[in-house]
This record gives C-alpha cells, structure tokens and sequence, in this order.
C-alpha cells in the first residue's frame, strides 16, 4: 500500500475505505487494497455481514433459500428484473458464501436463453457483454467448471463476433458496430478472479481491446458511476487492467492523468452517472463515491509511478496503513 504511489492523490482514503460499517466494502477493501488473503478472519468477518448491508440487503431481499425470487420477477426487464438484481448485489460486495446466492446463481445459469452466449430474451441472439457480465458475478460467487460457464467462454473465445479492431462489437444505430469494452472489461475481470492461465490469448484479447478504446473517449461511459452493467467507464477500465497486471500502454498514460484530475479531497472521487432507478433508490451524486473510489485508487496505485503522475498528496503518508481488528 505505502509507495510513491500515494503522492498521486490529495490525501489518504484508506481509513474512509474501511469503515466496518460498510462491511460489503470493508471486505473488498480488505481484499483488494490492503492485501488480506480472502479466507483471513478480518475478511470473513467482514463479509459475514454484507448481505445485510444496503443496498444488498434491497436487492436480495425477495430471494429465497432455493434460488427463487418471490413475486416471480421477470429475469432481465431492465435493471428490475432478478438477473439484474444480482449482478449488481455481486459488484455491490454481496457476501458470495450466501447459499440464497449460490442456489440463485446455479438457477441463473441453467435458465438464461441463448447458445453459446447469453441473451435477454428466449429466441434472441446472444449479447457478449451481458455473456461477460454473467461470466463476471459467477466469477466473484465462485462458479468455473459449470458447463453453461464453459460454453460461454469458448463462445467468446471463438470470437465470431470479433470487431475488425480488436475486442467483440456492438451494433449502432446507423448499422455500424462499435467494439464493446463492456466484454472486454466484464470478461477480464471474471478471468482475473479465476487465475485461468489456460485462456492467456482471450486475457490479452481482452486488454488489447480495452487499450485501444482508452484512446477514443466517447459520450456518458466517461462518466465514473457504480455498479458496471450495460456501460463501463474508466474507473473501471483501469481497475480491472490493474487487478490483471496489464502492463502500462501509452493510450493508459492520459486516462490515468484525466482520472487523476478528477479526484476531491481526501483522495476520493464522486460518482458521476446516475443509478438506474429501477435498479435501487438512487444516492446523492454531491458526495464522494466509496466504490468509485476504491476503483480509481486500484488504477491509480498500480500505474502512478511508472506513468509519471504529478504529485498531489498534501504530506508523506504514516508507514504503517491502518489495521482492521
């Protein structure tokens, strides 16, 4: 945690960060900044009582012990339905050990339409960035050697759906296809959590893509926002390239430096983009962002030093980075 690195911000957001009030995000924080194995007791903790943190405890709240949603939600009515709902309690730091979530996971898997890929839709042809995202949560809950989880990676793996510039495309609505980041992040960070060796070429795929679009900022998906479905932004980019260890690109260089200058005080950043409605009640966007935050400092931690970020920091950070008990 304490390098050079620490200059880059205005100040240290670490004691924020681990707040056991937050204790979805205190295990995250734990696991991804501090550097606490995942099976250590302050993270255990921690995660034991995430679920029933907000907005988690919202989200999961009509779930059910064998992986049915009361009321019987529709699957992916946007941002409502319980696809939905889980994908973002997983990103929201939802405590993956849940057998509710478990059970819901195996369910999701078995019922979501689409050959090879995921779709919203019986019929419908497969989506490569919902087929990452699902890949992404069933990652952090655990799931690899599902044969639905398998399917999905050789689908995105055959790339038949690869853009002329690298990454896999989205149609426009002029009839052009752009090249999605949302697979390359999504998919990035599910093979990060798995340590999949075996599938380097989709991994070097995947930062390849992200790389390239890092240099053709575009619309909202600047915008820093949390959780990730349908967009991203480069909070999340980098993190991910981050947690991959993807070596530093020039493209990475004036991201880096813009998400620098996008911080407050404290060495927090805002969240930018509304949160869909439907989804959860939304925040005050006037405050700082803990997710955005803990995603920026990710990025920022890795690169700083090698990207030349000017110094920011007020003073010289204490040795010693504070402890959870």
């Amino acid at each position: 945690m304490i390098s050079d690195a620490w200059e880059s911000l205005t100040g240290d957001p670490l004691p924020w960060l681990l707040d056991p009030n937050r204790p979805n995000l205190h295990w995250r924080v734990l696991v991804e900044l501090v550097g606490r194995p995942a099976d250590s007791p302050a993270v255990i903790r921690a995660r034991g009582g995430a679920n029933a943190a907000e907005p988690i405890a919202s989200l999961l709240r009509d779930l059910q012990t064998d992986g049915t949603w009361s009321g019987d939600p529709s699957l992916w009515s946007m941002h409502s339905g319980c696809g939905w709902r889980l994908l973002a309690a997983v990103q929201w730091g939802a405590d993956p050990t849940d057998p509710r979530l478990q059970a819901a996971t195996e369910l999701l898997l078995e019922t979501t339409a689409g050959e090879g890929g995921f779709s919203h839709r019986e019929g419908g042809a497969p989506s490569p960035w919902l087929t990452a995202r699902m890949l992404q949560a069933a990652a952090e809950l655990g799931w690899y050697r599902h044969p639905r989880i398998q399917e999905a990676l050789a689908w995105l793996e055959e790339g038949a759906d690869r853009h002329p510039d690298g990454g896999w495309s989205v149609p426009e609505d002029d009839g052009t296809a752009e090249a999605c980041e949302v697979t390359a992040v999504a998919l990035l960070a599910a093979l990060g959590t798995w340590g999949d060796d075996r599938r380097r070429s989709l991994k070097e795929r995947a930062i390849e893509s992200l790389v390239r679009r890092l240099d053709s900022p575009h619309g909202d998906g600047r915008l820093l926002a949390h959780p990730c479905l349908e967009h991203t932004n480069p909070a999340e980019v980098l993190s991910t390239l981050a947690r991959a260890n993807a070596p530093l690109k020039s493209p990475m260089v004036g991201a880096l430096a813009d998400l620098q200058q996008r911080q407050i005080e404290g060495g927090r950043w805002r969240r930018e983009a509304e949160l869909p409605k439907t989804l959860v009640a939304p925040a005050s966007n006037n405050g700082p962002s803990c997710w955005v935050t803990l995603k920026c400092v990710t990025a920022i931690m890795r690169y700083a030093v090698e990207a030349k970020l000017p110094r920011m920091y007020p003073t010289r950070p204490a040795a010693n980075p504070p402890r959870s008990q």
